[in-house]
């Protein structure tokens, strides 16, 4: 049935049918996708579906019947394939001769007569009426596309480009079949070719860009040995250098050195078509975001140091949003930094009260009062100073809800770590309130159920967890799942909920930042019992805490303890998974890495990693099968 619905589209395809459509009137013939009585089928659909079946007998019997009814291109070309299929070399000469008495069309005639005898065998006789077909072609585009159709649909594809390269010179400037070739060229993997007709395209018609970027990405798709994006941005940067006034240029190389991260590239051309559109930033700008999205900050930061020196306070369309992106770009590099400074952090701190004081705390500058009171409890200890920053906005009279909604979140988070967790509930429990079915309300929701497991209020915690299960999104229901299947899995038949309240208190310890009183009160557990089903989620909590403060090898010791005696666990495969990222990422042991990976392949084949492990471990035994069971190594 593949076989033969693949057949039926492809011939499809080749007679100029719209599949889609096409596709959307077979199901209504379908008795298996309506209740309905299948309808009759018509004469065409079921002689399509004689000559798809190879029942060449019974659909030319109903395509002549057809034809003479309605002597259309379509049942002209059926009706030919049909009578070179069933070898009737006559009728299909008489058909073609008669059609071209009708039509007037000589290079259709030389064309379909090159056909016949090409399947009779005569291939010299064919390729001179081929020849004569295109030399035939009148100063029409119509024709020339329907010539060049006829021998695309044939796989006469040397064929096809000549026809496209004698319509070139038929109507000069009129029109040059560059998208036409640029599609054949693609078929044919000969990107190099492609990719000039592509080009070329854009040479004459600028607003083709958005096709043209459809069209290559595509085939990046499709190039596996990547051949087009070398060859593409060196052509696009010698037409540049050839064209300076050609944007369309540009704007390609700018799109492609963002699709693939080229950001140098990418800052050169946004700042050269900025300054030709008369000092507009609007690329460099959004260039610097797209930038920090993907964690580019020292190239983001530059992009927007740009745009701030260049403008000033006067300008007010790009001078403060820059700035304060400027503060989120340093920010964001600070925070990925191992262990900044503490002279980098005073004084990028110096900087956010610099510049809000210099703008103002307002609806626009909410991120940035944000980040600044992040930075102050998280790098500078400075708790006191980032409250006050935050309550001006919560109390602020020109804020709504929603804009204080976020505020009040972080707020929270700041009272929990500082040990104050009734006021930190108290604004969990308002944004809860004034966003019952909204994102954010939920949010709050699941910091007040995690704020309940930190001080020990298990069974509240968990109801609050069940009902956000099936009420969120998906980030916030698989957080809300997981710490409620933690409870219930962690609590003792007995009631007892020691064992619990010390990890609930060793998570708060942590999020607090201190990080040897968790790992002590995790340590703790294990004087309770000589064996408790927690125990490996102790080790993985303590293998986290170790892993962020750099502490490698104690981290180890503890994930080989979770594989060793919990080798059935849930936590298994998440601790062969961080032990092999472990020695490829930080110790540069490729074989053993190897290994870990290659245990997840063979003793938990079912795992959430098995696909990524299976690529990385191709990649470190420099294995790249092409036709590989998806089930092997």
């Amino acid at each position: 049935m593949k076989n033969a619905l693949y057949i039926t589209f492809l011939v499809l395809f080749l007679m100029g049918i719209n599949i889609e459509s096409y596709s959307q009137e077979l199901k209504l013939f379908d008795p298996a996708t309506s209740g309905q009585k299948k309808p009759k089928k018509t004469k065409q659909k079921l002689a399509t579906e004689f000559y798809i079946d190879g029942e060449y007998n019974k659909a030319t019997q109903v395509f002549e019947e057809l034809y003479e009814e309605n002597p259309s291109d379509y049942y002209y070309r059926y009706l030919l394939y049909c009578y070179v299929q069933l070898e009737e070399f006559r009728k299909a000469e008489r058909l073609v001769k008669t059609a071209k008495k009708e039509s007037g069309k000589a290079y259709k005639e030389f064309s379909d007569m090159g056909y016949i005898e090409q399947k009779k065998g005569n291939v010299e006789k064919a390729n001179k009426l081929f020849a004569k077909a295109i030399k035939e072609l009148p100063a029409n585009k119509g024709a020339i596309l329907q010539l060049a159709n006829d021998f695309r649909s044939r796989g006469q594809s040397d064929l096809t480009e000549e026809t496209y390269f004698a319509g070139q010179k038929l109507l000069g400037e009129e029109y040059g079949f560059e998208s036409e070739l640029g599609y054949l060229y693609y078929y044919l993997e000969q990107y190099d070719k492609m990719t000039d007709a592509y080009l070329d395209l854009l040479e004459i018609k600028p607003e083709q860009m958005k096709i043209v970027q459809y069209r290559i990405q595509t085939a990046f798709r499709r190039d596996k040995e990547d051949q087009i994006y070398p060859y593409l941005k060196q052509e696009l940067l010698t037409r540049i250098k050839k064209n300076e006034d050609a944007n369309q240029y540009s704007e390609l190389l700018l799109w492609l050195s963002i699709q693939r991260k080229d950001f140098n590239i990418a800052v050169i051309q946004a700042k050269a078509l900025d300054r030709r559109d008369g000092g507009e930033y609007f690329r460099v700008f959004d260039l610097a975001k797209v930038m920090m999205n993907n964690g580019a900050y020292t190239q983001s930061i530059s992009a927007l140091d740009y745009i701030v020196s260049r403008t000033g306070a006067k300008d007010q369309v790009y001078y403060p949003e820059a700035r304060q992106s400027l503060l989120s770009a340093k920010y964001g590099d600070l925070r990925s930094k191992n262990n900044p400074s503490d002279e980098e952090v005073d004084k990028l701190s110096q900087e956010f009260l610099s510049t809000l004081d210099d703008m103002g705390r307002f609806r626009f500058t909410i991120p940035m009062v944000m980040n600044y009171a992040e930075l102050l409890t998280y790098y500078q200890d400075e708790a006191e100073k980032a409250i006050e920053e935050l309550n001006i906005l919560v109390e602020h009279p020109g804020l709504n809800k929603a804009e204080k909604a976020p505020v009040k979140l972080l707020l929270g988070d700041i009272y929990l770590l500082n040990d104050n967790p009734w006021e930190a509930t108290l604004l969990f429990s308002q944004v809860e309130k004034d966003f019952k079915n909204d994102e954010i309300g939920f949010d709050a929701r699941l910091k007040n159920a995690k704020l309940s497991f930190y001080i020990g209020e298990f069974d509240w915690s968990k109801a609050q967890l069940d009902i956000l299960k099936a009420a969120t999104g998906k980030r916030i229901a698989n957080d809300a799942m997981n710490l409620s299947l933690f409870i219930a899995e962690n609590l003792d038949a007995d009631s007892s909920t020691r064992a619990l309240e010390y990890y609930g208190k060793a998570d708060l310890l942590y999020l607090r930042k201190k990080d040897s009183l968790a790992l002590q009160t995790l340590d703790s557990i294990f004087m309770l019992s000589l064996y408790h089903d927690i125990f490996d989620n102790v080790w993985m909590r303590q293998s986290e805490i170790l892993l962020a403060s750099y502490k490698y090898e104690e981290a180890k010791e503890l994930l080989e303890k979770i594989i060793d005696q919990y080798p059935d666990g849930l936590l298994a495969d998440d601790a062969i998974w961080a032990l092999a990222d472990i020695e490829w990422s930080h110790f540069n042991n490729e074989e053993k890495a190897s290994e870990w990976y290659k245990k997840i392949l063979t003793d938990y084949p079912a795992s959430i990693y098995t696909n990524e492990a299976r690529k990385i471990f191709r990649t470190l035994r420099n294995d790249f099968p092409l036709n590989e069971d998806a089930d092997s190594l």
